[in-house]
C-alpha cells in the first residue's frame, strides 16, 4: 500500500461518471447490491428504525434514504418492515435517473408499494420534509468536507426523529477488505475500482464526531460494525 490512509484522499470514481454507459451502470449497482447484502448494511440500520417505531403510532412511519443507488437498501428495509408489521413509507432519492429507474423496478418486482424513488441532487435540489428518519448509506464518503456540512445540516432540518448515516471507516483492514470482498463478490471493474478508492476517501471516526459537532449533530452515538462501517446515530433533543 503505498498511500497515506492518515488524510482522505478523494479521487474520481467511475460512478459518480454522469455519462457512464448504462450496460456497465447497470452490473456495478447489481456488483453493489450484493457487497450490501453480504456487509449487512440493512442489519445495521434496522435496530435504529424500530426504536423509533416503537413509540411511533398513528401514521405510517416516513423514511427518506438519501443517496438511495439501486435502491437495495430501502427495499430491503421495507422488506422487513412488511415482515415486522411496522407500517413504513420510504422515498429514496438520487442524483441519477438510471439508478431510480433501476431502483423503481425492483421495488414493482418486490411488490413493494409504499417504496417510491425520485431524482434529485440531495445537496442543492429540492426535497420535501419532514421525515421521521432521514438516513443515507455509503454517500458521505463521495462528498468534499463542505458538501458534507450541507448534507448532516439538509439532513437535520429534513428529520423529526433521527438521522443516520452508515459509512465506510477510513482503516487498513477496511482497505484490504473492499479490494478482496468487491473482487469476490462481483465481476465489474467498476466496483473492483471504485471500492477501494471508497476507503482511501471515507471519514475516520474523529473526523465524522467532529463533522457532526460542527453541523448541530452534537451528542449523535458512533458505532462501529463489520466490515469496518460506522453508524452515526442522532436524535433531536
Amino acid at each position: 500500500m503505498s498511500f497515506n490512509l492518515k488524510r482522505r484522499d478523494r479521487q474520481p470514481e467511475m460512478m459518480d461518471d454522469p455519462e457512464l454507459d448504462e450496460v456497465q451502470h447497470r452490473h456495478a449497482l447489481r456488483g453493489l447490491r450484493r457487497v450490501n447484502a453480504f456487509s449487512r448494511s440493512p442489519a445495521i440500520l434496522w435496530p435504529a428504525i424500530c426504536e423509533v417505531a416503537q413509540w411511533h403510532s398513528g401514521r405510517p412511519l416516513r423514511i427518506l434514504d438519501i443517496a438511495s443507488g439501486g435502491g437495495d437498501l430501502a427495499v430491503a428495509l421495507a422488506s422487513r418492515a412488511r415482515q415486522s408489521g411496522i407500517d413504513v413509507r420510504i422515498h429514496g432519492c438520487d442524483i441519477s435517473a438510471f439508478a431510480v429507474q433501476l431502483a423503481t423496478e425492483l421495488a414493482t418486482q418486490r411488490r413493494l408499494d409504499n417504496v417510491q424513488f425520485l431524482q434529485t441532487d440531495a445537496i442543492h435540489g429540492t426535497l420535501d420534509g419532514p421525515y421521521d428518519i432521514v438516513m443515507c448509506s455509503l454517500f458521505l464518503h463521495h462528498l468534499p468536507e463542505e458538501e458534507a456540512r450541507c448534507l448532516l445540516k439538509r439532513m437535520k432540518v429534513l428529520a423529526t426523529h433521527r438521522v443516520l448515516i452508515n459509512d465506510l471507516r477510513r482503516t487498513r483492514l477496511g482497505y484490504v477488505l473492499a479490494w478482496a470482498g468487491c473482487r469476490l463478490l462481483t465481476r465489474s471493474p467498476i466496483v473492483h475500482t471504485d471500492g477501494p478508492l471508497s476507503v482511501r476517501a471515507a471519514f475516520s471516526l474523529d473526523e465524522v464526531r467532529e463533522l457532526a459537532d460542527e453541523c448541530g449533530l452534537s451528542g449523535a452515538t458512533l458505532t462501529t460494525h463489520w466490515p469496518q462501517r460506522f453508524l452515526l446515530n442522532w436524535k433531536p433533543s
